[in-house]
């Protein structure tokens, strides 16, 4: 038997929804967005019958369609689902919108200094959220966490028509000598860069574009559960050690090397006097990468390797990483500071000075 419910929103809109006695409100609300209701992401929408919050799986046949419903979008407060969602934050598309039209006719497209983390997922939640392993510290985001922890979801990059080859900066230092803090940038469907045995770096993980594979329910395993690292991912993790001789910098993963005397002791945090390094990398669609370590006394090293783990459509994702986690102690965090991202388009024209 077929029912016709009526559904108010509140800025005054009404729509009526067709159902069966035999549907749920899920079945009602999937309705709505799919035909009348644009729900943003991180949010949800919620039906209300009265005083009551409607479950999904409350057969309509129980409602009183003299009642009307009202639809409620609210912001999503759980983490891991905000931090899920937040590579379709709109800043980050107003950020490569900005970049598109600064750089006009330019080969190279300059995001600089991408927001915290931590005001994304507050501007998406309504409200700061309280992330256990990450918060704002007064030279920088100061991160502990055991698994990692996103600090740039994966951009989509697409209105720039096709890109050969997308490069972060990530400023970053620590005290964690003996733990081994690193930095993990993870594309969607990108790799790893970190540093080691008390170190810093960054992970990069190929992009979900470049991924298809499905588990055994038909889930694709791209999907990224919200906080740390995924295991199974093209990646590859470029560990430092601020405070080590030499620095002992390797690159773990397809293509990696292992330690390497990079000709120069990098400081940690506290001999720098709060200073920070600086890691470049470089990660092409044809698989051809490049590292960049400057000192913060502007010493460099840099190498290079191969592993494809962009597509020239989505950027990669940029974590941040801490090897057996921490604590916010002076010497348990690493510190990241300013991070921005060039986007090195398919056009012929010179590039850009980005300094």
């Amino acid at each position: 038997m077929a029912l016709t419910l009526s559904v108010s929103t509140v800025t005054g809109k009404t729509f009526e929804v067709q159902c069966l006695k035999e549907d749920t409100v899920g079945t009602v609300r999937e309705e709505l967005q799919k035909t009348h209701i644009e729900v943003p992401a991180a949010c949800f929408l919620k039906l209300f019958h009265g005083p009551q919050a409607l479950h999904d799986g409350l057969p309509v046949a129980e409602l009183d369609p003299s009642q009307p419903i009202l639809a409620v979008i609210g912001r999503e407060t759980k983490v891991e689902v905000l931090l899920a969602a937040a590579g379709s934050w709109r800043g980050y598309k107003e950020l490569v919108q900005a970049a598109a039209a600064s750089c006009a006719g330019q080969k190279v497209k300059v995001i600089k200094k991408i927001p915290s983390i931590l005001d994304v997922l507050e501007d998406l939640g309504g409200q700061m959220p309280e992330v256990a392993d990450l918060r704002q510290g007064e030279k920088g985001l100061e991160c502990k966490a055991e698994n990692g922890h996103l600090l740039l979801p994966s951009l989509n990059l697409e209105e720039l028509q096709g890109f050969s080859k997308v490069v972060f900066s990530v400023k970053l230092n620590s005290d964690a000598h003996n733990q081994g803090p690193r930095c993990t940038p993870k594309l969607f469907n990108s790799n790893l860069w970190t540093t080691g045995v008390t170190g810093l770096g960054g992970v990069v993980v190929q992009p979900s574009s470049m991924q298809c594979d499905k588990d055994a329910e038909g889930i694709p395993k791209f999907v990224y559960n919200g906080y740390g690292l995924q295991k199974d991912k093209n990646s590859n993790a470029i560990k430092f050690h601020p405070g080590m001789g030499g620095g002992q910098l390797r690159i773990e993963g397809v293509g990696g090397f292992g330690n390497q005397d990079i000709g120069f002791t990098p400081q940690d945090w506290t001999s720098s006097e709060n200073s920070f390094h600086t890691l470049e990398v470089s990660l092409g669609t044809d698989g051809q990468n490049n590292l960049k370590l400057t000192g913060h006394q502007g010493e460099v090293w840099q190498r290079g390797w191969e592993n494809r783990l962009t597509d020239g459509r989505y950027s990669p994702e940029l974590h941040a990483w801490l090897d057996m986690g921490g604590s916010f102690k002076p010497r348990g965090f690493v510190v990241y500071g300013d991070i921005d991202v060039e986007v090195h388009v398919n056009v012929a024209e010179s590039v850009v000075e980005t300094s």
